[in-house]
Formats: C-alpha cells, sequence, structure tokens
C-alpha cells in the first residue's frame, strides 16, 4: 500500500520539477559564441536517448578541448539533457566542450536501466568522438543530485568487473581527469530522509524511494547490494581522479550527504576537495540553477579553475 501511495506522490513531485525547470530553462539565452547542437545516442525513438553537446564556435582547433560529461539530477525521476542549460552554457564559456544527456526515469524503469543508458552514450561519444569533435583523453566527469551518484556509481562500475556484470554494461575506454559532485545524494540508504521526521522518513519515504530506484523486491536485488551507499564500491584501491564535492549551509535537506562523503573519501586516502557555499539563500543545486548569481558565478569559478588544474597540469 505504501509503494503506490508513495509512487503517486514521488509523481506529483516529478510534475513539480518540470515545471520549474521548464519555467527557469525558457528564460536562458544562449550566450554568443557558444553552439548547442542535439544528437541521438540511441535510435530506439525514445526521446531520452538523446544528449546535447555544448562548444565554443570562435575558437580554433577546439577538438582537444577537455569535455565535461555532465548527468543531471532530479531525483532519479525528472530531468532532461536541457535541465541543466544555463549550467552548461557557463562550462562552455570557460573553454571546455561540455555534453549532457536524457536518460529513462525511475517511473518508468530502474537505475540498472539509467546506468544502462549512461553506459550506451558513453559508447556513443567514444565511438564517435571524431566525428562530434571531442577528445575522450582528457574528461572531467560531472553531477548534481541524484545526478552525482549516477556519476559516481558510472565510474567505479567501469573499472571493477563485479559491478560490470551486476549492471550488464560494457566498460568505456576514457580518461577521466577529475570528478566534480554537485550536491550528491550518494548515500541512498538515507536518501528521502526529511527534516525533523523521523519516522516518517525511516517507515516510508526512504524505503519507497530506494523501492522505485531498484525494483520492489529491492532489498533481496543484486544491484542494490553493491550500490545503495559508496562504502560499497568506493573502496581504497579503487582508482579515483582528484574530486571535488559541492555544497551549501543553504541545502538543509540533502548537504549532510555531501559531508558524509567528503569524511569517508578523506578516510581512505582520496584527493578530495571540499566547497561549501555559507549564505543561507543557497539552496540545493544552486549553482546549477543560477548560475550567474554571485554565489553561483563564485562556485561555478571554482569549479573551472579546479578542471583546469587538473586536464592541465
Amino acid at each position: 500500500m505504501f509503494y503506490h501511495l508513495f509512487r503517486q506522490a514521488y509523481l506529483i513531485v516529478k510534475r513539480h520539477m518540470e515545471t520549474g525547470n521548464t519555467a527557469r530553462i525558457s528564460k536562458e539565452i544562449l550566450p554568443e559564441g557558444i553552439t548547442k547542437t542535439t544528437y541521438t545516442y540511441s535510435n530506439d525513438g525514445d526521446e531520452l536517448h538523446q544528449f546535447n553537446l555544448y562548444k565554443t564556435a570562435d575558437a580554433q582547433c577546439t577538438k582537444s578541448f577537455p569535455l565535461i560529461i555532465d548527468i543531471h539530477g532530479g531525483g532519479w525521476i525528472s530531468g532532461d539533457k536541457d535541465t541543466n542549460n544555463g549550467f552548461n552554457y557557463y562550462l562552455a564559456s570557460g573553454g571546455y566542450h561540455v555534453s549532457s544527456l536524457s536518460y529513462r526515469t525511475i517511473d518508468r524503469c530502474t537505475i540498472r536501466e539509467q546506468i544502462k543508458d549512461i553506459f550506451d552514450y558513453l559508447h556513443f561519444l567514444h565511438d564517435n568522438r571524431s566525428k562530434l569533435g571531442i577528445s575522450f583523453n582528457n574528461i572531467v566527469l560531472m553531477g548534481d543530485s541524484a545526478g552525482a551518484q549516477l556519476a559516481l556509481l558510472a565510474y567505479c562500475i567501469n573499472q571493477n568487473n563485479h559491478l560490470q556484470r551486476i549492471f550488464s554494461v560494457v566498460p568505456v575506454d576514457w580518461s577521466v581527469k577529475c570528478m566534480v559532485l554537485n550536491h550528491g545524494v550518494c548515500y541512498l540508504e538515507m536518501a528521502g530522509k526529511l527534516p525533523n521526521n523521523f519516522l516518517l522518513s525511516k517507515l516510508i519515504v526512504i524505503p519507497e524511494l530506494q523501492r522505485m530506484i531498484y525494483g520492489k523486491n529491492f532489498a533481496k536485488d543484486e544491484a542494490y547490494l553493491n550500490s545503495f551507499s559508496p562504502t560499497q564500491y568506493v573502496h581504497k584501491e579503487t582508482v579515483t581522479p582528484p574530486i571535488l564535492l559541492i555544497t551549501s549551509l543553504g541545502d538543509v535537506v540533502c548537504s549532510y550527504q555531501t559531508f558524509k562523503l567528503h569524511d569517508y573519501l578523506v578516510e581512505i586516502g582520496k584527493d578530495c576537495e571540499l566547497y561549501v557555499e555559507k549564505s543561507p539563500q543557497a539552496k540545493h543545486v544552486f549553482n546549477i540553477t543560477a548560475p550567474n548569481n554571485p554565489e553561483g558565478k563564485k562556485c561555478n569559478d571554482f569549479i573551472l579553475n579546479f578542471c583546469k588544474t587538473a586536464c592541465y597540469r
């Protein structure tokens, strides 16, 4: 009973997020000197199997530019390739190629299919890199909120045979120079925790969200047991590039996730940096939804400098 009630409630959340995204995106203007082209990475007619490629139009010989791969958030249930338009414009203006994909959402699939979509997209980028005019030797892997969880998991799957078997994917040949996880929600066993509502969170929201993400029998699912927490798939022996974690004190719902991940990565000896915006007005994914506001611009300039150090050292 709880599952069906939660699913209906979460679909309402999805519609609310999409209405907000549509209104925000409609006001965004493509900066001069940036091109945006849409491609299809899987020829099955599904509109969620497309991606955008943002490039600097007026630079010469841009094929060697670093490529930022950005995986949008939206609670695993909302968003598409255009969700982070303004943010991706800003990144491209900093001298990068940027690509963002659509992937199927959990109202019509599970995380297994989302990971499959991401790997189908990565293989398309790799196999068509010459035609697309991009390099796969200098990559920044980025994601926000749920997209940060998918980005970190996909990166680790790509070097782990056991995870590749579980998620039924083939690794891609790439060189990731750094990762940027914006306001990540990577601990799925805690995702959906409501402030000041422990019982509702524990008894309904957290387990039912996991059920939507992994399927009705999630607790026995091999994918769940190997990926509900970064402690399952990020270990001391896991090879990781420098990682930048972004959060804000105004993100009262999800910031604990970033602090927890930072502490864990430092504990196991990973090269990890933490950026915390202290303004209470800077809410969840503030630098994504308002990239040109003072707080967003400051944060995104920090991201660009971090990427520059990693990609050009």
